[in-house]
């Protein structure tokens, strides 16, 4: 667990390579499953794609369990051209859509030896660019940056910054102190709410409301005397104990 006293998170929304816009993210969800019938299941370990210009990029798996961790190869299907192989001569670390999905950008290397980064033209899977890991990966080009390292140059610094964020931090904590033993769970609903993961009805995780990074676990008693954790949640249900805040990563189901 890290506690509040070394907050770094950010709760801003991820900046992707190419963002897409919900309605946008459900075309592609909608159009890698029509691409998916035309592989076999175990074929791609993931699968990425753009519904405009329709290409679906695949990280092959051969289906051996001990390389699962370690792709070789991505290969791009669009309807009506052939299959374009890409294999850049190590494990890709990370790939994604780059210029529109016009080109793709890979990572990759071998443990404890050289890494490099490659730009593939989507229609051809000719390499455009190609560079080694840089010492200093703030050197990088902004196509070969990862999501995380994009993300982290969108967050403004500065010392006005950092004192906002430090009084938008103390605020969330007030309101998760204002959560103590006695309280029942609908009380809840306007501080904190639930996240994915393993929970009972008589020990759960919640995040603020504010920043789903800032956590509390919480335990409760049954508001009737059934204290079953198997059966349903109660309103009713009052708190017995409140954890310390905490930061972690956010759990989906």
């Amino acid at each position: 667990m890290i506690w509040m006293t070394i907050v770094v998170l950010s709760c801003s929304p991820a900046i992707s390579q190419d963002t897409q816009t919900q309605d946008e993210q459900k075309r592609t969800e909608a159009f890698l499953a029509t691409q998916g019938a035309n592989r076999p299941a175990e074929h791609c370990s993931i699968s990425s794609g753009n519904p405009y210009n329709k290409t679906v990029a695949c990280q092959v798996w051969d289906g051996d369990e001990q390389r699962f961790q370690e792709p070789l190869r991505i290969e791009l299907s669009t309807p009506g051209a052939p299959v374009r192989s890409i294999e850049p001569g190590a494990i890709i670390y990370e790939w994604h859509f780059w210029n529109e999905a016009k080109q793709i950008a890979i990572h990759s290397g071998t443990p404890g030896g050289p890494e490099n980064y490659q730009l593939y033209d989507v229609a051809t899977g000719r390499v455009v660019e190609s560079l080694p890991a840089p010492a200093n990966l703030a050197q990088l080009p902004q196509w070969a940056k990862n999501q995380s390292q994009l993300q982290d140059e969108s967050v403004p610094a500065g010392p006005l910054f950092d004192q906002q964020q430090t009084d938008w931090v103390a605020k969330i904590l007030r309101q998760l102190q204002t959560i103590h033993p006695g309280m029942t769970r609908k009380d809840l609903a306007t501080i904190v709410t639930t996240e994915g993961g393993l929970s009972t009805r008589l020990r759960q995780r919640y995040v603020s409301r504010s920043c789903p990074y800032i956590k509390v676990d919480i335990t409760f008693k049954a508001a009737n005397a059934d204290n079953d954790p198997r059966h349903d949640e109660d309103p009713e249900d009052k708190i017995e104990t409140v954890s310390r805040p905490y930061l972690d990563w956010s759990i989906a189901d």
